[in-house]
């Protein structure tokens, strides 16, 4: 797949002092595009934000704020010519995502906590983008474990190969009490139908217990999906 070039621009490169990083590329099922971002796990949320049904809408690295006046701008290049302008000092900060959500738009920053650690004062930039009228949410590693990401992935890559929302009034009637996966394929139901059913959220299952396998069990979803809402997105 290649990069969609008719996407929105993103406010900063995937480079540091002009030396190029390594970049990771992605395609979330909510934007069907592939973004390239600056970090595994970059990559790790947006596939796990582009699953959860919460999501209307994600974007990577939409703006540059200047955290000293709460003014957004484009690109990093645009904060800087209107400070040099006005013979400011901007404090530069661009957010990893934008995502649309129910009750709002929020911003999203993933870090490892071990970053957070130590530079702590990024955990002040929630309440300075608060008072700008922004929210600003936090996402670090402990909500990214390795086994949950991997089922993600398996997911992500289902969800891709099937054109629509799968019907799964059958598969959802066999595993209504619970069934195994292996059991749900001796039934008829191919791996494919089972696995997008799972990225729909049709059926249901414990993505951070142990990765996907044939004595995996399925149930049937009742409600909304928790298995693909596993990131703490929702707005108070």
């Amino acid at each position: 797949m290649r990069v969609d070039f008719k996407s929105a621009p993103t406010a900063r490169r995937a480079q540091k002092r002009g030396q190029q990083k390594k970049a990771h590329y992605t395609a979330p099922g909510t934007t069907g595009r592939l973004m390239q971002l600056e970090s595994r796990l970059e990559a790790s949320a947006a596939l796990v934000m582009g699953l959860d049904p919460r999501v209307m809408d994600m974007r990577s690295q939409p703006v540059c704020f200047d955290l000293a006046t709460g003014r957004a701008y484009p690109s990093k290049n645009h904060l800087r010519a209107a400070a040099a302008e006005n013979g400011n000092r901007p404090l530069e900060y661009t957010p990893d995502f934008k995502v649309s959500l129910p009750k709002g738009p929020a911003y999203i920053e993933v870090k490892h906590s071990a970053l957070i650690a130590m530079n702590p004062k990024v955990l002040d930039y929630p309440g300075i983008l608060t008072r700008y009228g922004h929210r600003l949410i936090f996402i670090d590693d402990s909500y990214l474990p390795e086994t949950f990401v991997r089922n993600i992935r398996l997911l992500n890559i289902a969800k891709s190969a099937v054109s629509g929302r799968p019907d799964a009034s059958h598969l959802r009637e066999d595993c209504d009490t619970g069934a195994a996966f292996a059991d749900l394929m001796a039934k008829g139901h191919s791996e494919r139908h089972i696995l997008a059913s799972l990225a729909y959220g049709n059926v249901t299952c414990d993505l951070q217990a142990e990765r996907i396998s044939r004595q995996t069990m399925i149930y049937t979803s009742r409600g909304m999906p928790d298995h693909l809402m596993e990131l703490p997105l929702d707005l108070r």
